[in-house]
């Protein structure tokens, strides 16, 4: 894609998110039936994400639209509208939620490859040593426990095993664990040097909470506590001082994941009260920061300047 064919995107995903028409910028807050240490609602309100107004299958499972005009199955825009099924359900007890949220976690299963994952780097063409996202594994991996849950079918607790299974395989060798002398980061995007995207390593963090709440597994263990304290250890280096960083690229976030980190922040308070106290104080600064409105216009202003240098490769329809 030439840069000004990414620039006449950009601006058209910035006018979306403007109108509050952007399907990807829907608040998501905490789950409004999240209960810690129980599986029972989605840590993050997913609900609105049921709500998809793209093209679908013949099944209606979402189709994210390509630059060149063509359909892919992304898979983290059909895993969260699954969870937002899943809480929609415990919310009304609708048996339609609840067969969407089946239908999805089928799919899932279906679409799952040898290796345990979806690939979704690929589908939007971008050459990255793996194909695979931390964020859709652990957001898969709590979609098909509660699916297991609610059913008892093998079928479910045997995909989240092998998902689960691809979380242990560093970048290099294909997988989404970077290994690092001071910890371990789950990487949404495993790009070529260190990314640390905050909202896909946290989604990860979660997939591997989940998965712990139906069965003890010692690596998982290891791993959800070896990266929780690495991300304890790296929280300084996502806060800018009037706004939180995106990534540990210094790319400062945008307004919605901002409060997408706060609410972020608010389950994992919940989740381990061990560190509740760190937590709660990053929520507290970045939900400081953001009542500030020379703070939102710094960070809008900034955020701008770093798109306008270096317009995104892909934007998903």
């Amino acid at each position: 894609m030439s840069k000004l064919s990414r620039y006449l995107r950009m601006f058209a995903h910035w006018t979306k998110m403007l109108l509050g028409s952007s399907y990807y910028q829907l608040p998501q807050g905490l789950g409004r039936a999240f209960v810690p240490g129980r599986l029972e609602g989605y840590f993050n309100d997913l609900t609105m994400k049921t709500e998809w107004r793209g093209p679908t299958d013949e099944k209606g499972i979402p189709l994210n639209l390509r630059e060149d005009g063509n359909t892919v199955y992304f898979t983290t825009t059909v895993v969260q509208k699954a969870l937002g099924h899943w809480d929609k359900w415990l919310l009304s007890h609708d048996a339609k939620e609840k067969e969407a949220f089946l239908m999805i976690c089928n799919w899932l299963v279906k679409n799952q490859d040898k290796q345990g994952g979806w690939p979704l780097w690929p589908q939007v063409r971008l050459s990255l040593p793996s194909p695979y996202s931390a964020m859709t594994q652990g957001e898969s991996v709590s979609a098909l426990v509660r699916a297991w849950y609610l059913t008892r079918d093998e079928m479910y607790l045997s995909a989240a095993k092998r998902a689960l299974r691809l979380m242990f395989v560093p970048v290099e060798k294909g997988g989404i664990v970077r290994r690092l002398p001071d910890g371990v980061i789950l990487e949404e995007m495993p790009s070529w040097h260190l990314s640390g995207i905050l909202n896909g390593w946290i989604f990860g963090l979660f997939g591997l909470y989940d998965f712990l709440l139906i069965e003890k597994d010692l690596e998982a263990h290891k791993l959800l506590e070896d990266s929780l304290q690495t991300l304890i250890t790296y929280l300084p280096r996502y806060n800018a001082g009037y706004w939180s960083f995106y990534d540990l690229q210094g790319n400062l976030a945008s307004p919605f994941y901002q409060r997408l980190h706060i609410a972020q922040f608010e389950a994992l308070e919940l989740a381990f009260p061990e560190h509740s106290e760190v937590f709660c104080w990053y929520r507290y600064e970045f939900s400081r920061q953001m009542a500030s409105w020379i703070n939102c216009g710094r960070a809008i202003v900034v955020k701008a300047w770093q798109k306008l240098k270096n317009p995104p490769e892909v934007v998903l329809k």
